[in-house]
């Protein structure tokens, strides 16, 4: 039973993880924002929550995640605004600003008393439906699996749309889209917003699950290995990224135990090979080898 349990808690951390993923996926993969900030969105959901949780006797879920989405969303949009709403700019500068914002919250969360310092926010209580508790691994599988259903649905429905043919004209040319009377910086700023709350959504997902925030929540090593999934999965693409996610996670937790010194730089060989043979990721090698056969037999 205790096994079970691990695997169930394993596969509840991938479902939260994969819809951080969609979020960066939306704005990088679909949009051309490439934003190293979506993990400080995602503490932030999670230390509304710890607060909120840990200072009142509130832990209904569905009024949690609608604070945690709207805090998120109102953020996202203050960002938003200050990167896209003046003349464009250019990913590198995006990248560099949204992990200042990491940087930053994860010093902040360190050092601030309020939110716990180093040690975080630990003993967030179980959420509750319907005055119900919900406190088994089982429980919580199945609420992450609702919400990144919906995640999911939504991000797919949006990519689909017509909305999502404008925002891959202003991720494959800002200027050609602008001319062809598309608002480049609504586009964006719409986008950020989504993605924010989507992250936050997720960061509340994983203070109640995991019983526990940190200031690694919100910091630099989640938005780069955030960034090295879509990257290794295949940026434009909703699934390649979370196939990526599940992949790395479930091995990482052996690699760790077996090569805990190795492991990290196989991971950054294993980035650095994709993006030099496979710029769209693993998912796309199956069509390489295809071609590559197509190739050989008409030679």
């Amino acid at each position: 039973m205790a096994g079970n349990d691990y695997l169930t808690q394993i596969v509840t951390r991938i479902l939260i993880y994969g819809i951080l993923v969609l979020s960066v996926e939306l704005c990088w993969g679909q949009t051309g924002i490439f934003t190293f900030g979506q993990a400080a969105l995602f503490g932030l959901g999670g230390y509304v929550v710890g607060l909120i949780t840990t200072k009142s006797t509130l832990t209904d879920i569905g009024i949690l995640l609608l604070i945690a989405i709207v805090v998120g969303a109102v953020t996202g949009l203050i960002i938003g605004i200050f990167l896209f709403s003046g003349k464009r700019v250019g990913e590198l500068y995006v990248a560099l600003v949204t992990l200042a914002i990491s940087y930053i919250c994860e010093r902040l969360a360190n050092s601030w008393t309020v939110l716990g310092s180093g040690n975080g926010i630990p003993g967030i209580p179980y959420p509750t439906i319907f005055g119900k508790e919900i406190g088994s691994a089982t429980g919580l599988f199945f609420l992450a699996f609702v919400v990144f259903a919906i995640a999911l649905i939504l991000s797919i429905i949006i990519v689909n749309s017509q909305f999502g043919l404008t925002m891959n004209a202003v991720r494959d040319d800002e200027e050609r889209a602008e001319f062809f009377g598309y608002q480049r910086s609504i586009v964006q700023i719409a986008v950020f917003v989504f993605a924010a709350a989507l992250a936050a959504s997720g960061g509340a997902l994983f203070a109640v699950s995991e019983g526990f925030v940190s200031p690694s929540m919100s910091g630099l090593a989640l938005s780069t290995t955030t960034v090295l999934w879509v990257v290794l999965g295949g940026r434009g693409t909703l699934f390649g990224p979370l196939i990526a996610l599940t992949f790395l996670e479930a091995v990482n937790i052996k690699m760790q135990e077996a090569l805990p010194s190795l492991w990290p730089i196989l991971v950054g060989l294993l980035l650095l090979i994709t993006m030099i043979f496979l710029p769209k990721g693993l998912t796309s090698m199956p069509a390489k080898i295809r071609e590559s056969r197509r190739k050989t037999a008409s030679s």
